[in-house]
C-alpha cells in the first residue's frame, strides 16, 4: 500500500445528492504541489447511489478530477458515523486524516492549512477547523431563530477567533467532529473500535461520538487545538432551523452528556462527582426557568437551552438504560462464529465491487464476490428443450479459497447486506451476458433474492434499468423468492411479482415446503396462497428431497406439492439430488426437474 501524506475522508449515508458539491470543492483545492494526499469516500451502507457518483468522479474520462489525487471508495458495514470513521481511519494511507461531512464545504486552502499545521506541531493529535453556517436555501437568512449564535455551537459551526488556540483538558470544551484533523497514529493508538456514543442517527438518543474519540486522544496526551486557517462552510438547508429539529439535537447532545464527564475522571471521583453534578445542573435549570419565564415555549433559543439543561439531568440515567438494552439485544443475538471476520470480508468484497454497480474504475483484487452456476435438468418428458442454470454466490480470497455463502450469509443478513448483494449478483449476470460472444436464449436464469429486495421500492426500478442497459431479455431471468419470504411478506411479494411479470420475468418460489409440507393443513394454505401469486416453478425443499429414501411421508409431501403444481400449472423442480438413488426416487413422482451433485456441481460462470 503506497503511503500519502494526507488522507481526506468523507463519511456518507446516502450522500448521492451532496457528494458533489463537496468532491468539486476538493479537487479545486491550491498550494497542494509539495505533499500527496487522496480523497476516500467511506459509504455507511447507503441505499441510493453513492458509489456510483464516485465512480463517476474516480473515472478520469467522465470528470476533471486530478489524476494525481487518488479518490477511493470505502465501506462501512455497520451504520453510525462512529463505526464510518473508524473505516476510514482503517483505509486512509495518510499520516493526517482530515474529516469531511457530505455537507461541509471546504475553503481553497483548506488542505495545504490543514497538513502545514500538522507538520508544525508534532505534539497535536487533533485539530479542529473554523465552521461558518452556509444558509443556502431562499430565505434561509430569515429563518434563523433570534440569538441564534448561541445554540450554533450544537449545528457544528465554530468561530474561536483568528489565531490557533489549545483546548485546554480542563475547559472540557473540543472541536466538532465535521472539519477536523486526527493524526493517524493517535487515534489508532487511542481510540477504541467501538464509541460508547455511537448511533445511527437522531432517533438513537445519543450525539457526542465525535468528541468521545477526541477526549480518548486527548487522555492519551495529545494536544487538540483550534486551526482558524482552515475554513469549512456547513451547508444548512431551512428544516435543520426548525424547532422540533433543534431540539432533537439539543436533546441528544444533553444525554450524551454524562458519558463526556465522566470519561474525565478517574474511578474512585466518579460515586462522587455524581451527586455534585445533579446538584449543580438541578440549580442550573431552575435558574434559567426562573429567569426566562414563557420565553420558554415561544421562542426558539430559550426552548433549546432548557431542553439541553433538562436532558443533561436525565442522562445519566439513559444512559445506563441504554447500556442494559444493548447488553439484553447482545444477549437476545444467535452468535455468529467468526461474525467479525466476515463483516470485514464482505464489507471489503463490496468494496471491491463497487457496491453492486461494478461501472466504477477501481482496481482492488484481494478478495472478490464471484457468481458461479448449478445446472437444473428436464427428467420429465415435458418441456425438454429447456436449459436452467441456477446462479449461485460465492467469495474468493486472497487465497484463492473459495467461501460457500453459508459462512458469509448470516452476518450479510444481520447487518442488512442482502439488498446490496441482490444487486450485485443481477447486474454482474446481466454484464456478463451482455459482454457474452454467444448468447443462449433458450437458457433461463434462476437468481434468488432475499426479503430485503423484496421491501425494497427501488428494486424494481434497479431491476428495468439494468435490463435495459445491458440489452437483456426479462424473459430469461427467474426470480427466485423463498416460501417463507412470500409468507411473511404477501403483499409486497405480489406487488413484486405482478410489475416484474408485466416486463417478462419468472418466478420460482424457493424451498417449497419448509413449513411441515406432511399434513393436508398446510398443503390447503400453500395451495391459496400459491393461487394468488403468479409462480411458474415450485422448487420443493432440500430436506424433503434429501429424506425421501428413508421416509416415506418425504414422498407423501412431495407427490402432494407435485400435484398441486400440476392443478394449477406449476412446473416443479428437485433440489439437492446429490445421489442415484434419490434421483430414481423423484423421478417415479413425476417431477419436472432435477438439481443436485447427481446431475452437475457448481462451476463457475462464465460464457464464451
Amino acid at each position: 500500500m503506497n503511503r500519502v501524506d494526507f488522507t481526506v475522508a468523507i463519511p456518507t449515508y446516502n450522500g448521492e445528492a451532496r457528494l458533489p458539491d463537496v468532491l468539486d470543492k476538493l479537487k479545486s483545492q491550491i498550494d497542494t504541489e509539495n505533499f500527496s494526499w487522496e480523497v476516500i469516500v467511506v459509504d455507511n451502507n447507503s441505499t441510493d447511489k453513492t458509489a456510483e457518483v464516485v465512480g463517476d468522479y474516480a473515472n478520469h474520462q467522465k470528470t476533471d478530477w486530478p489524476k494525481l489525487i487518488p479518490l477511493r471508495y470505502a465501506f462501512a458495514a455497520k451504520q453510525g458515523a462512529a463505526f464510518a470513521r473508524e473505516r476510514a481511519v482503517e483505509k486512509a494511507r495518510g499520516e493526517f486524516i482530515g474529516f469531511l461531512d457530505d455537507d461541509n464545504l471546504p475553503a481553497p486552502e483548506w488542505v495545504s492549512q490543514a497538513y502545514s499545521f500538522g507538520k508544525n506541531h508534532p505534539q497535536v493529535g487533533a485539530f479542529g477547523s473554523q465552521i461558518h453556517g452556509y444558509f443556502f436555501e431562499q430565505n434561509s437568512e430569515s429563518e434563523l431563530p433570534e440569538n441564534f449564535k448561541e445554540i450554533a455551537c450544537f449545528l457544528g459551526i465554530i468561530n474561536r477567533g483568528n489565531k490557533p488556540s489549545l483546548y485546554k483538558p480542563k475547559n472540557k470544551m473540543l472541536p466538532p467532529g465535521a472539519g477536523v484533523v486526527v493524526r493517524k497514529q493517535a487515534w489508532e493508538k487511542a481510540v477504541p473500535k467501538t464509541l460508547f456514543l455511537n448511533h445511527t442517527d437522531k432517533e438513537a438518543g445519543l450525539a457526542s461520538e465525535d468528541l468521545e474519540a477526541l477526549r480518548h486522544i486527548q487522555q492519551a496526551g495529545w494536544e487538540i487545538w483550534y486551526n482558524p486557517a482552515m475554513v469549512v462552510h456547513h451547508k444548512i438547508p431551512n428544516w435543520r432551523l426548525k424547532k422540533d429539529y433543534l431540539l432533537k439535537v439539543v436533546r441528544c447532545v444533553g444525554l450524551s452528556r454524562n458519558r463526556m464527564r465522566m470519561m474525565t475522571l478517574k474511578s474512585w471521583q466518579k460515586p462522587l462527582a455524581f451527586p455534585a453534578y445533579m446538584a449543580n445542573d438541578w440549580r442550573q435549570l431552575v435558574l434559567h426557568r426562573m429567569k426566562k419565564g414563557k420565553l420558554i415555549k415561544t421562542d426558539t433559543v430559550t426552548a433549546c437551552q432548557t431542553e439541553f439543561l433538562w436532558n443533561t439531568i436525565k442522562s445519566p440515567f439513559f444512559l445506563w438504560a441504554k447500556q442494559q438494552e444493548s447488553q439484553a439485544q447482545a444477549r437476545s443475538y444467535r452468535r455468529l462464529d467468526g461474525s467479525e471476520n466476515w463483516l470485514e470480508i464482505i464489507a471489503t468484497a463490496i468494496e471491491e465491487q463497487n457496491c453492486c454497480c461494478g461501472e466504477q474504475n477501481f482496481s482492488f483484487k484481494e478478495q472478490n464476490f464471484c457468481l458461479y452456476g448449478q445446472s437444473i435438468s428436464p427428467i420429465s418428458n415435458q418441456d425438454l428443450n429447456r436449459r436452467h442454470l441456477e446462479i449461485l454466490l460465492r467469495i474468493e480470497d486472497r487465497k484463492g479459497k473459495i467461501i460457500l455463502p453459508g459462512k458469509f450469509i448470516p452476518t450479510a443478513e444481520r447487518y442488512n447486506f442482502m439488498g446490496i448483494i441482490d444487486k450485485w449478483v443481477i447486474w454482474k449476470l446481466l454484464s456478463q451476458l451482455s459482454g457474452a460472444k454467444v448468447q443462449d436464449n433458450r437458457c433461463l436464469y434462476e437468481i434468488n433474492i432475499s426479503a430485503a429486495s423484496v421491501n425494497d421500492e427501488t428494486f424494481v426500478d434497479f431491476l428495468r434499468q439494468q435490463f435495459d442497459k445491458h440489452e437483456i431479455s426479462p424473459e430469461i431471468i427467474s426470480l427466485g423468492i423463498s416460501e417463507s419470504i412470500a409468507i411473511y411478506n404477501k403483499e409486497k411479494v405480489a406487488k413484486l411479482m405482478k410489475m416484474l411479470k408485466e416486463i417478462g420475468c419468472q418466478f420460482t418460489l424457493d424451498n417449497a415446503g419448509h413449513l411441515t409440507s406432511d399434513n393436508d393443513g398446510y398443503l390447503s394454505s400453500m395451495s391459496e396462497h400459491i393461487k394468488q401469486l403468479p409462480i411458474d416453478y415450485l422448487k420443493i425443499d432440500s430436506k424433503l428431497i434429501q429424506g425421501v429414501i428413508n421416509n416415506s411421508r418425504n414422498l407423501i409431501s412431495i407427490e402432494k406439492i407435485h400435484s398441486l403444481g400440476d392443478k394449477l400449472g406449476i412446473k416443479t423442480i428437485a433440489e439437492a439430488v446429490e445421489n442415484s438413488k434419490i434421483m430414481d426416487n423423484i423421478i417415479t413422482q413425476g417431477l419436472h426437474y432435477a438439481q443436485g451433485y447427481a446431475i452437475d456441481s457448481p462451476k463457475p460462470l462464465r460464457f464464451t
